[in-house]
């Protein structure tokens, strides 16, 4: 049986666990969290690293800071996340190769990035035009980034694609910026609310560029508004003579970044086998090890 931990215990930390849990290949030896919760194998993150008893590491960190916070903990371990700062992955990568010598990290391996980033390079060939819209729904990690800022006491941020962005797609706009509008709820001190706003719309590679509005409402509000756990991605493709479309439609986000993770944890044994080391990400990893059938 395949031995997990799991690094952070958030909405994905909990449903990782609760996805292990219905898998008859692996076993949850341990939990990692900053915060000291009630559960019978946390274990505190100062101690990340220390206990080798798992054979892979399922990071559930937010991307803004987190991962890359912890990133000399984690790189001697065999680890699967769902980093999705995707302007960032190629840096991300290259700081684990830095610092991985022995072990694998499989990166990004959500549903965008990840199962989307498949579609994007499968349909795009050939295409002139290869565009994605993501939701309505929940943005894990935008809403962990709106959470990271000084100040912000609890925070929810929905990607909502602009009512004629469909329309906009067919006139040959690409750019997602202009294609989708960024709706964050944030509690805070009311104080620090102009300050707290400005940083949002001005977050590199998350709000700034976007039509991002930022409601204060209370944390009541926030903890309600986090229950919605739908979302969805399109990846629309487009050339001479074709047009292609995926679409990912999600009752639960974090149950199916889990499900996704778990897939690429179950491969990770295997993959280090045949030689596979460093930090890979779905595009570097032959789908031979992921299929549920070897019929093409």
């Amino acid at each position: 049986m395949l031995k997990l931990a799991i690094v952070g215990y958030g909405n994905l930390g909990k449903s990782l666990e609760k996805q292990a849990k219905k898998d008859g290949e692996t076993g949850l030896v341990a939990v990692y969290s900053r915060r000291k919760i009630d559960h019978s194998l946390w274990r505190p993150m100062k101690e990340l690293g220390k206990q080798r008893d798992f054979d892979v590491a399922l990071v559930a960190l937010g991307s803004y800071a987190d991962v890359e916070e912890y990133a000399d903990a984690i790189a001697p371990l065999n680890t699967v996340d769902s980093f999705d700062a995707h302007a960032k992955i190629g840096e991300y990568k290259a700081q684990l190769n830095r610092l991985k010598k022995d072990s694998l990290a499989i990166v990004s391996t959500g549903w965008d990035p990840g199962l989307l980033s498949l579609a994007r390079a499968v349909f795009g060939i050939g295409a002139t035009s290869c565009t994605t819209l993501w939701g309505e729904g929940v943005s894990q990690g935008h809403s962990n980034a709106v959470r990271s800022v000084a100040g912000v006491l609890d925070a929810v941020q929905f990607t909502v694609p602009k009512p004629d962005a469909l329309e906009l797609i067919a006139q040959g706009v690409t750019d997602g910026k202009l294609l989708h509008d960024r709706i964050c709820y944030v509690a805070c001190v009311e104080s620090d609310r102009e300050n707290v706003e400005r940083q949002i719309k001005r977050m590199p590679n998350y709000f700034e560029g976007y039509d991002t509005t930022v409601h204060f409402v209370g944390v009541r509000e926030v903890r309600a508004l986090k229950e919605r756990t739908h979302h969805r991605g399109q990846v629309i493709c487009t050339g001479e003579g074709f047009e292609a479309n995926c679409t990912v439609q999600l009752d639960n986000n974090p149950d199916y970044t889990a499900k996704i993770m778990l897939a690429y944890a179950r491969a990770l044994p295997q993959l280090l086998a045949d030689g596979y080391r460093g930090a890979m990400d779905v595009y570097d990893i032959p789908m031979k090890y992921l299929a549920s059938t070897s019929t093409l």
